[in-house]
């Protein structure tokens, strides 16, 4: 099976979708999704209601060049990788696509907009300005003509 990039909002199903491909999978498999690995290297759990705390801006980069590190560590051993992505922007996703190869894909996950805010709210209903903007990241920009892509709601 080839390289897989599933993009998607935030909120959108991105990393639930990618546990169900890992459990399917029989053939060895990196994984690359952001929040994971941010929550890792942070030894953040989920709450109860399956939402994590926000994330600290100032992390984001070095989370970042671990992904990077992980695609780029799996891609020189010939390991499958799952990756996952909120920004919409085309050029961002194009160049994820060519750093997981020439064989990768990419699965949009998106469940509109209403879904994915609701899924982002806090227990009080609001949703925060960290939020708001990972939403906006994605449906500002969301999709481009790309052959390698194929849609789940």
């Amino acid at each position: 099976m080839s390289n897989l990039l599933i993009s998607g909002p935030a909120g959108g199903g991105k990393s639930q979708r990618l546990k169900e491909l890992l459990d399917e999978s029989e053939e060895p498999t990196a994984t690359a999704d952001f929040q994971s690995l941010y929550a890792a290297l942070l030894q953040q759990q989920r709450d109860p209601s399956g939402k994590y705390p926000l994330r600290d801006p100032a992390l984001l980069p070095l989370v970042e060049y671990t992904r990077r590190s992980v695609i780029t560590g799996a891609r020189k051993r010939g390991i499958r990788i799952l990756a996952t992505n909120s920004d919409g922007d085309p050029e961002r996703r194009g160049s994820l696509l060519d750093e997981l190869g020439p064989d990768s894909e990419e699965l949009v996950i998106d469940p509109g907009q209403t879904i994915a805010e609701d899924r982002l709210r806090s227990k009080d209903g609001s949703l925060s300005p960290e939020c708001r903007n990972a939403l906006q990241r994605w449906y500002a920009k969301k999709y481009r003509d790309n052959p390698r892509r194929r849609y789940r709601r």
